[in-house]
């Protein structure tokens, strides 16, 4: 029976071979027990928590109900287990990989489960992407290095508290052929008269002119080429060191992206909390309990400054034609839109709110005080051909939040209001380098065409444009 109270997923069972419902909790135990390393001995309860609080990021992330993406498989379905979504191992599986430490780990995840209820890890009220791996190997990876993109909470940091993790360093032996084939390379023919040097282990060859080793420096030491022809037993002093087996040593397990596992036990065995463990590894995040989707204020909470670009006698910004002004109608729109979102939960301020002057630095400041989930800066655009028109959208380098926020709100503004997408684009704005959140700037549309004049001077209009960015606001907070 479906109890109000809890939250379920909708899992494809790779055993039963249909649809299930599952306790979000539930698959959250699993979840947990299946990626907690059974390399870690002394698993510490600060720890189990940090890996619910992550299991249950990602599942609700993952979550239709949402706003997530879903099992791009099974189309009907929240996860499914097949390793496809996400990997979980069930009962005897899990008795499998942890043995007679099963029944302990179990109990304690449930701990852990009933003390962190209902905790994911947010950016912008939005649970994150919430990585880990096994051993980091003194610092954990920029997210551009390894997924392409820069996400804000996926930051380099130092780790030495893995040190001791029996994944620190690793060694593999891996046949030339086999790198060949894999790589699809191919190394070149290695001749008797080729001369191969490798600094610390074999260099200094000294060959005649039929291509035999005269003398041959190893590991240091000099020897005749006879020698090494008597000592090896080789058949001739015409030789040549031919590698069959490249050994590589690694430092660390994993793609280095988020959280240290083994690094994080280790904060908890000294003392950290999992909350203190969290927000060490992933940069600026909020650890806040779940919310169902809110039909009535979808963006209850949500914290957004709103600045009406210029403003003032000598900052009026652009001009149409018949003498409309920038600086007066991005103010009608952002206050229109303030209250559109007000209505719908959403905190909201405005840089300026009558026509005055308001300096790039004074804007900045405002932001950084409030601190807001995202700061947004509407304009207008201007060309010497009036018959350009059409929205352009800027986010600053890697800010991918912004970016996706960009994405939702131009699609409603093509759809609502059938403004031409001229695209959205990176830029160092002053406003969207120095705002520490997340920023967007929009051109709405160019003020010097005629048609685009006329019709930003109906109000009926600007109560479009309006409801079409809080309509994308609202998008995104679908997560």
């Amino acid at each position: 029976m479906i109890d109000d109270r809890f939250i379920y997923l909708k899992i494809y069972s790779r055993d039963k071979k249909r649809i299930i419902i599952k306790r979000l909790e539930e698959i959250v135990k699993y979840i947990t027990a299946t990626q907690i390393p059974d390399s870690i001995e002394n698993v510490h309860p600060e720890f189990i928590k940090v890996q619910v609080i992550l299991a249950r990021t990602n599942l609700i992330r993952k979550m239709r109900m949402f706003g997530g993406e879903g099992c791009l498989k099974y189309s009907e379905c929240d996860i499914c287990d097949e390793g496809h979504c996400i990997t979980i191992l069930y009962e005897d599986e899990l008795k499998e990989k942890w043995g007679s430490r099963y029944n302990s780990i179990m109990r304690a995840i449930e701990d852990s489960i009933k003390a962190t209820e209902g905790l994911i890890i947010t950016m912008n009220n939005k649970p994150i992407m919430a990585k880990f791996h096994n051993t980091c190997g003194g610092a954990t990876e920029n997210s551009e290095n390894v997924i392409g993109n820069r996400v804000m909470y996926l930051r380099k940091v130092l780790c030495d508290y893995c040190l001791n993790s029996p994944n620190w360093e690793g060694y593999k032996e891996i046949s030339i052929e086999e790198i060949e084939e894999k790589l699809k390379v191919k190394f070149p023919n290695l001749t008797p008269t080729l001369r191969i040097d490798m600094k610390g282990f074999i260099e200094e060859i000294d060959r005649d002119e039929e291509g035999r080793i005269k003398s041959i420096k190893i590991g240091g030491k000099m020897f005749k080429g006879t020698e090494i022809k008597e000592i090896l037993k080789l058949d001739s002093t015409r030789f040549s060191i031919v590698p069959k087996i490249l050994g590589v040593k690694t430092c660390g397990q994993g793609d280095g992206l988020g959280l240290c596992q083994h690094g994080a036990n280790q904060m908890a065995l000294i003392g950290f909390k999992f909350n203190d463990i969290i927000n060490y590894y992933f940069t600026g995040v909020e650890i806040k309990e779940i919310e169902k989707p809110c039909i009535k204020w979808p963006l209850k909470e949500k914290i957004l400054v709103i600045d009406p670009g210029h403003g003032g006698d000598d900052n009026v910004g652009v001009k149409g034609h018949q003498g409309l002004m920038e600086k007066d109608v991005v103010l009608k729109i952002s206050k229109r839109l303030k209250e559109f979102l007000e209505k719908l939960g959403a905190v909201v301020y405005l840089t300026r709110d009558d026509d005055e002057y308001v300096s790039l630095n004074r804007r900045a400041e405002l932001a950084n005080k409030i601190r807001p989930n995202f700061f947004i800066s509407i304009h207008l655009n201007s060309f010497y051909n009036p018959s350009i028109r059409g929205c352009e959208m800027y986010y600053y380098k890697g800010d991918i939040e912004s970016k996706r926020l960009a994405e939702c709100i131009m699609d409603r503004m093509v759809k609502n209001i059938n403004v031409v997408n001229k695209g959205i684009k990176v830029a160092a704005f002053f406003l969207l380098r120095e705002v520490g959140a997340s920023s967007l700037h929009i051109d709405i549309d160019y003020i010097t065409n005629p048609e685009v004049e006329k019709l930003l001077q109906n109000s009926e209009y600007i109560d479009k444009i309006s409801e079409s960015i809080t309509q994308g606001i609202v998008e995104y907070y679908k997560f």
